[in-house]
């Protein structure tokens, strides 16, 4: 058993991004570790629905309109502070 509790996509409602990123490092770094020993079908599929959910809370195109806006105006659009789910 995980010393973590798993993201699920429920959790893009209802964590920021701020909120998601410890769990995202923990979940992380269990897959790093575990797909080194090799995944079982089953396991495959939890690590591509990590996948997808990491994806969807970083959202590359929200986080470098971010960076940009941040490095032109020096203002801060909450990006961090959104819920990736609640678009």
């Amino acid at each position: 058993m995980p010393a973590f509790q798993r993201l699920t996509r429920a959790d893009l409602d209802r964590l920021t991004r701020a909120e998601l990123q410890d769990r995202i490092e923990k979940e992380s770094a269990y897959w790093d570790r575990k797909c080194r020993r090799g995944l079982s079908e089953t396991d495959a599929a939890a690590h591509r629905e990590f996948g997808e959910i990491l994806h969807a809370a970083i959202d590359p195109g929200a986080s470098l309109a971010h960076v940009r806006e941040y490095l032109e105006t020096g203002r801060d659009n909450g990006y961090w502070d959104q819920r990736p789910g609640q678009r």
